[in-house]
């Protein structure tokens, strides 16, 4: 699997979904269903702030707010020449239990 990494803090949540502008050329790149290895587009949402972003010392290191992810496979195509915005549902929050049950999909045979 492959991820593609963005991080956004412009104000893109709302109740049910994230909305992104993704470039064309990378939405073209994740929606192509004949690529052999899965490709996920995972998006991290930051504070505003730069100086919010983390909280660390020799205990933890705290990241503020969420990455959601969603795989973009067999979308589309569009006419937009520069960007298209993408929906990433709430529900799909980038954690380690999602990480582990995707790979579990993939391992039998599941696409993402």
């Amino acid at each position: 699997m492959e991820l593609q990494l963005k991080s956004t803090s412009r104000d893109v949540l709302d109740d049910n979904q994230l909305r992104y502008p993704l470039k064309i050329k990378n939405y073209n790149d994740l929606r192509l269903p004949d690529f052999v290895i899965p490709r996920i587009l995972v998006v991290l949402v930051l504070p505003e702030n730069l100086t919010d972003w983390l909280q660390h010392s020799e205990e933890e290191l705290c990241m503020r707010y969420c990455a959601y992810w969603v795989s973009l496979r067999g979308m589309p195509d569009t006419k937009n020449t520069a960007t298209v915005t993408v929906s990433l549902p709430r529900s799909h929050q980038f954690t380690v239990s999602a990480l582990q049950s995707m790979m579990q999909r993939l391992s039998q045979g599941v696409l993402l």
